[in-house]
């Protein structure tokens, strides 16, 4: 991206402001498609149902006494004089067809079993299917509740989708001229911006140099004429900066070992408060989650009631997730292998669980010596792989990763290489800035131990992060 950060000032706006319209032209077009088609939909089932409605009011004596050319020619009748009807049948209470509209025979693709309809609240049944003539709108209303047979609509929607189409056509111009509009309003703007941007960019190039004494001409008293003034401003408080910011260092110096401190402890707090949580998951919220599928167990034992018993499975199978989701966070949050077998076998455990969850190829390659280590820098280098891997399935797009861990001459080591896409130079900075903790957190991690984080990356050819912490730096 290159040529974006190269890109003028004039170039950028243009787009941003071109871009964003176009989104929001996409999605209020999208909604109002959406919307309107719903509309229109809900428009034709209730038109179908109407008429369905109408014909089971006029039919039923027909019915009872068969006189089919009488059903044939109101069905005929009311068909002809409704665009939107594209079939009209009816049957018996068996679903057999006394009389339809079709000069000839039945479309393919036509549903028979009106058990396959689901029924509304409003009484009548509604299907949208294809067949060889078409997409088709069904509306099926009983005559008789059904005792004595169906009316059933077909609707077709070839005219709401010419509504649609004329809509989305009209959107389309309006949307293209807006953005006319939008494209001259923006180069106007960015000529008011640009403009007194270069004087200020040339007066910044001066002071690199070391020329303190020069001014930027002020013409408007709008936010870029206020900038030029501030600017002046900067420039003569430079001059007096320069000792203020000697002294101004020593006091950083001196609030960087207090911070260290601090987040030291922080991570202490940090570490014993998800320890209590997971105890509290683990003991309390899951026991109870236990004895909660315990009774839902004995209930379904009692019941009778079909509908019940699916309901109440269904209820069952829900808190079975929630008592594995509340395991597995508890696990997540403080590892009981980590205390009780070590660094290696918590390790080991959580690539296994990770590769099989994420579908990525994890190799681990542990020390053959038994490593003794103390808690804090056990739980950096688990924290780390965390980490780790979470930021490889979310952003390299990699397909394997390499893990080694291994002691050399006073300290441990971690190396993560992976094959995906690589971080770009500069990226713990930028993640510092934007208060994303997840590289910068690690690194921190790293050095409260005394320790090195360093990583390497080739855009296209994967990332190598490396952690040395020396062992001793604790004991």
């Amino acid at each position: 991206m290159k040529w974006l950060r190269q890109l003028s000032i004039y170039y950028k706006i243009n787009g941003i402001i071109i871009s964003m319209l176009l989104l929001l032209s996409i999605i209020i077009g999208f909604i109002m498609m959406d919307t309107t088609a719903k509309l229109l939909d809900q428009q034709i089932e209730k038109r179908g149902a109407e008429m369905a409605a109408y014909v089971a009011a006029l039919s039923s004596n027909d019915i009872l006494l068969d006189d089919n050319y009488a059903l044939f020619d109101r069905i005929n009748q009311t068909k002809n004089n409704t665009e939107d009807v594209r079939y009209i049948l009816i049957t018996d209470s068996a679903g057999r067809i006394l009389a339809h509209t079709f000069a000839g025979n039945l479309p393919k693709g036509l549903p028979i079993k009106l058990s396959l309809y689901p029924r509304n609240e409003d009484g009548y049944q509604t299907m949208k299917f294809s067949s060889n003539e078409g997409p088709i709108r069904e509306v099926i209303v009983p005559v008789e509740n059904g005792a004595i047979g169906y009316v059933r609509v077909g609707m077709s929607e070839k005219s709401t989708q010419q509504l649609l189409s004329l809509k989305l056509y009209e959107f389309f111009i309006t949307t293209l001229l807006v953005c006319l509009l939008a494209a001259m309003g923006s180069t106007y703007l960015a000529y008011l911006i640009i403009h007194p941007m270069r004087n200020l960019t040339k007066a910044a190039q001066q002071i690199q140099q070391g020329n303190f004494y020069v001014q930027t001409e002020i013409k408007t008293e709008d936010e870029v004429g206020r900038l030029a003034g501030v600017f002046n401003e900067m420039i003569e408080s430079l001059k007096e900066k320069d000792f203020e910011n000697n002294r101004l260092l020593k006091e950083l110096r001196a609030k960087e070992e207090i911070r260290t401190v601090l987040l030291n402890k922080l991570f202490t707090i940090q570490e014993d408060e998800r320890k209590r949580i997971s105890r509290e998951l683990h003991d309390e919220t899951s026991q109870s989650m236990a004895s909660l599928l315990a009774y839902m167990k004995v209930l379904l034992s009692k019941l009778t009631d079909e509908n019940q018993r699916v309901l109440l499975l269904d209820a069952r199978n829900v808190a079975i997730n929630v008592l594995g989701g509340l395991r597995k966070m508890a696990v997540e949050l403080r590892p009981p292998v980590l205390d009780d077998l070590g660094i290696v076998a918590a390790m080991d455990k959580y690539i296994t669980n990770f590769s099989n969850q994420q579908g990525l190829r994890v190799s681990f390659f542990p020390p053959d010596e038994k490593l003794i280590i103390n808690n804090q820098i056990a739980l950096t280098l688990y924290r780390i792989l965390q980490e780790s891997l979470t930021n490889i399935s979310k952003h390299a797009y990699a397909t394997s990763v390499n893990i080694t861990l291994e002691q050399d001459t006073g300290s441990i080591i971690l190396r993560i290489d992976d094959n995906g896409l690589g971080i770009r130079s500069g990226a713990i900075e930028a993640a510092r800035q934007k208060n994303r903790l997840g590289i910068y957190g690690m690194k921190e991690r790293v050095e409260l131990l005394g320790g090195n984080f360093t990583f390497h990356s080739l855009s296209g050819q994967g990332t190598t992060i490396t952690v040395i912490i020396p062992i001793t730096c604790l004991e």
